[in-house]
């Protein structure tokens, strides 16, 4: 834990963006086990519950991966922020409210940090009004100007055609990361049954195949992950 102590609080450490408005859309990922889950959920849920949590321009989300290959990660904590300026408005959260300082000492002997990384969307489609499962893609992208082409092509003839289904994107890796991923593919859906059924059929289409045969020389996929949206706020 006490690395992750660490990682959570270098977060608070520097203003990383002089200009935050200036900044793209990005997300801070933490992956971290724990023997005791139950006690990472009721911390987080009585941080999110103060004053000051409630001001934090950020969407904060608590992920359960149940299906991660090898990835000692069992949750995946993370900070959605507009720009710049809103990591270093958490920053300045994480500094001087008394909650988030207890939500950092909670953890102490619970969690162990598996993985950290700092990602920004470069393509981002559809619609999950309960984005409750998810797919993840970790790959590594050689022509990402090629790879977002691609991939916004093949989506919007699959919208075009009623195979597209949830939320869906791709996102780069601009700091941390596993594996040497450097980009990230995802889709979120209702559940997994409505998700993995609707992928089925996606990926049999000839718009999915012509992707393929487009990307592959281009990128290689390290891993496949799914799971489920714990919490969201």
């Amino acid at each position: 834990m006490k690395n992750f102590l660490l990682l959570m609080m270098s977060i608070t450490a520097v203003n990383l963006f002089a200009d935050g408005h200036d900044s793209p859309p990005m997300t801070a990922h933490y992956g971290f086990s724990t023997s005791n889950p139950a006690a990472v959920v009721e911390s987080l849920q009585t941080f999110m519950a103060s004053d000051c949590a409630k001001e934090m321009p950020a969407r904060v989300t608590l992920f359960e991966p149940h299906f991660n290959g090898d990835n000692g990660a069992s949750h995946i904590l993370t900070f959605n922020y507009q720009n710049g300026k809103g990591m270093d408005n958490v920053r300045q959260t994480f500094q001087t409210c008394a909650a988030a300082q207890k939500f950092l000492a909670d953890g102490v002997g619970v969690i162990s940090q598996e993985y950290q990384a700092l990602s920004t969307p470069i393509y981002a489609g559809g619609t999950a009004p309960e984005a409750n499962v998810y797919m993840l893609w970790q790959m590594k992208v050689t022509d990402e100007a090629k790879y977002a082409a691609a991939y916004k092509k093949m989506m919007e003839a699959q919208t075009e055609d009623g195979l597209a289904s949830g939320s869906y994107g791709v996102n780069r890796i601009m700091a941390g990361g596993v594996d040497g991923m450097t980009h990230f593919a995802y889709i979120f859906g209702s559940s997994m049954a409505e998700m993995t059924e609707a992928l089925s059929v996606s990926q049999a289409s000839d718009n999915f195949k012509r992707f393929a045969r487009e990307v592959e020389s281009i990128r290689e996929i390290i891993t496949v992950d799914a799971g489920y949206t714990l919490i969201q706020y």
